[in-house]
């Protein structure tokens, strides 16, 4: 099993991972990077307009594995 860490940048700046958690696999790993980012902008999205969240996964060796982003801009037509 490996380590990795998930990074979440959003309106507040860069969240750093300091612990990490272990994953059987690099599909595992990602599947929580998406639900972070879910979580992430169910908590954000209904406050704001504009928002854009980031997860950056990084393994053991510190190298960037995965990233995911979501962007919401909502504006009134008239």
């Amino acid at each position: 099993m490996k380590r990795y860490y998930f990074d979440l940048y959003n309106s507040d700046g860069l969240v750093a991972d300091e612990t990490g958690e272990f994953f059987e696999s690099r599909d595992r790993a990602r599947a929580e990077a998406l639900r972070i980012l879910h979580d992430v902008a169910r908590d954000e999205m209904p406050d704001r307009d504009l928002v854009k969240i980031t997860v950056k996964m990084r393994d053991e060796a510190g190298t960037e594995a995965f990233e995911a982003s979501l962007t919401l801009n909502a504006a009134w037509s008239s």
